[in-house]
C-alpha cells in the first residue's frame, strides 16, 4: 500500500538523523513493518539494528537486546538465536512474552518450535503453552504437555541443576518458587491431562499430591462460589480432584477424609473443576437462551488493569476505538510528556520507553485501525521528533494490519543535585513553626 510506504520512508529518514538508541530501536520497529510486505528486507533493517545495538553502552546494550527478542518474536524467531540472552537464566515470564507475541503474530510453527528448543529447565512458558495447544493437531498438543512435564520436574532433579550450573535454592524462596511452578504447570495439566496415556497420567497426579503433601501448608485465598480455601496444600488437591476421581479413586477418597477444606469443596463439587465446568456452561447456555427469547444481542464489556491513574487513559483509548475521536488520548499521552520532560524531575530511562512514547505509539496505532490514513494529522500533535518518529511507525503498523506492539514503559527519576537549590534556614523553619 502507498500509504505504507510513504510513512516508511520518511521514518526512514528521520531515523537516520536521531541518536545511535533512537536509531537502533526504531528500526527494530520499522523491520516489524517492513516483514507485511518485504521479508528480506525486514531481516536486513533489524539485522542493521542488532548491529547498532553492539556499539551501545551496558544498560542500553541490554534494554536493547531485551526489545528486540520482542520484536523478532513477531516476524522472524529465527533471529532470536543471533540476540545475546541479557540474562544469566531467562525466566518463564520472559519465555510466555516471547511465545504470546509469536502467537499474536500466527507464527504458530514457530511457536511450536520454541517451546519444543526450550532447555530444560530453563523458564518455561506455562501461561501461553496453554494457548498453543490450542491452536496445534493432538500429536503437537501431547508433544507440548510432555515438554511441560519435563520443565515442571526439572528443578526437583539435582543433578539436571548442577549440569546447567543452575544453583538450588534452600528455605522459603525455595518453597515460593516450588509452589509457583506447580502452580503454573496445574494450570495446563488440569485440562489436558488425557491426551497423556492413562498409566503416565496417574504418575504425575500422584506426584502433585506428594510435592503438596511434603511442601509446607501456606496460608492462601482461593475462592469459588460457595467455596473458600484457605490452605496451599488443599487448594492443590481440589485443583486435581477430578483428575484423581477419574485415574485413583481410592487415593481421591483417602484425602478428601483427612483435608476438612477439600471434603467441603467436594460436597459442593463432587467432580472438582470438572462438575464447575459443566455448570458453567450450563449457566452460559441458559443465558444464551435467555438473551434470544428476548431479543437480546451481546454488548460486551470491558476490564480495565493497571495503574488506577491510568483508568482514564483506558477508557479515551476505547471510546475513540468506538467513535473516532482520538483527541482525548492525544491529549492524555501528551499530559505523560510533560511527566517524562519534567524539569524538576525528568525521566532518565530511554526515551523509547517513555510513558508518554508507548501512549504516543498505541494512540496513533488505535488511530490507524479506526481512521486509516486520515490519522497522519494526529501526527502534528506529538512535540517532540523522537515520540512522533515512533508513533509514525505504529501508524504503519496499524494500516499494514499488524497486531498491536508489546509496549514497556519505563520511569527512572532522578532527583537534581543539593547544589542550586535554595534550602530555608533550620531558624527560619523555626520561626514559622
Amino acid at each position: 500500500m502507498r500509504m505504507i510506504e510513504d510513512l516508511l520512508v520518511q521514518a526512514r529518514t528521520a531515523t537516520e538523523r536521531s541518536s545511535p538508541p533512537i536509531r537502533a530501536a526504531a528500526r527494530m520497529r520499522i523491520a516489524r513493518v517492513e516483514s507485511a510486505a518485504n521479508l528480506g528486507q525486514a531481516r536486513i533493517t533489524f539485522e542493521m539494528a542488532l548491529d547498532e545495538i553492539r556499539q551501545l553502552p551496558g544498560r542500553e546494550r541490554q534494554i536493547l537486546f531485551e526489545h528486540a527478542q520482542q520484536i523478532a518474536a513477531a516476524f522472524a524467531p529465527d533471529l532470536l538465536h543471533e540476540i545475546p540472552p541479557v540474562r544469566r537464566f531467562p525466566s518463564d515470564h520472559d519465555a510466555d512474552t516471547l511465545l504470546g507475541i509469536m502467537l499474536e503474530h500466527s507464527l504458530i510453527d514457530a511457536a511450536f518450535d520454541f517451546v519444543v528448543q526450550i532447555e530444560v529447565p530453563f523458564g518455561f512458558p506455562f501461561c501461553q503453552a496453554a494457548n498453543l495447544m490450542r491452536k496445534l493437531d493432538g500429536e503437537r498438543q501431547l508433544t507440548v504437555l510432555r515438554c511441560a512435564v519435563k520443565a515442571w520436574r526439572a528443578p526437583q532433579d539435582f543433578e539436571l541443576m548442577q549440569k546447567h550450573n543452575i544453583p538450588q535454592e534452600d528455605g522459603y524462596s525455595s518453597v515460593i518458587r516450588l509452589g509457583h511452578l506447580q502452580r503454573d504447570f496445574i494450570r495446563i495439566f488440569q485440562r489436558q491431562w488425557k491426551l497423556i496415556p492413562s498409566d503416565d497420567a496417574v504418575a504425575v497426579v500422584r506426584e502433585i499430591v506428594r510435592i503438596a503433601m511434603e511442601q509446607p501448608d501456606l496460608a492462601t485465598s482461593a475462592g469459588y462460589p460457595d467455596v473458600h480455601i484457605t490452605s496451599s496444600r488443599e487448594h492443590v488437591l481440589f485443583e486435581v480432584l477430578h483428575i484423581l476421581r477419574h485415574l485413583d479413586a481410592t487415593l481421591a477418597e483417602s484425602l478428601i477424609a483427612t483435608h476438612p477444606q477439600l471434603a467441603t469443596a467436594a460436597r459442593r463439587y463432587p467432580n472438582g473443576f470438572e462438575t464447575m465446568h459443566q455448570e458453567s456452561e450450563r449457566r452460559a447456555e441458559e443465558r444464551r437462551k435467555q438473551m434470544a427469547a428476548n431479543g437480546e444481542t451481546c454488548a460486551g464489556d470491558f476490564i480495565m488493569a493497571g495503574d488506577p491513574r491510568d483508568f482514564a487513559r483506558q477508557k479515551a483509548m476505547l471510546q475513540a476505538s468506538r467513535e473516532g475521536d482520538f483527541g482525548p488520548p492525544i491529549d492524555h499521552a501528551l499530559e505523560l510528556y510533560g511527566e517524562d520532560t519534567d524539569p524538576d524531575s525528568p525521566n532518565q530511562a530511554l526515551k523509547a520507553f517513555w510513558p508518554s512514547a508507548c501512549s504516543f505509539r498505541s494512540t496513533l496505532y488505535g488511530a490507524g485501525k479506526r481512521l486509516g490514513s486520515e490519522a497522519t494529522t494526529l501526527l502534528e500533535r506529538i512535540p517532540d521528533d523522537d515520540l512522533r518518529l515512533f508513533a509514525q511507525i505504529e501508524l504503519a503498523a496499524a494500516i499494514a494490519d499488524l497486531p498491536a506492539s508489546h509496549e514497556t514503559s519505563m520511569k527512572q527519576r532522578h532527583s537534581p543535585p543539593m547544589q542550586g537549590r535554595f534550602i530555608r534556614p533550620f531558624d527560619d523553619l523555626d520561626k514559622q513553626g
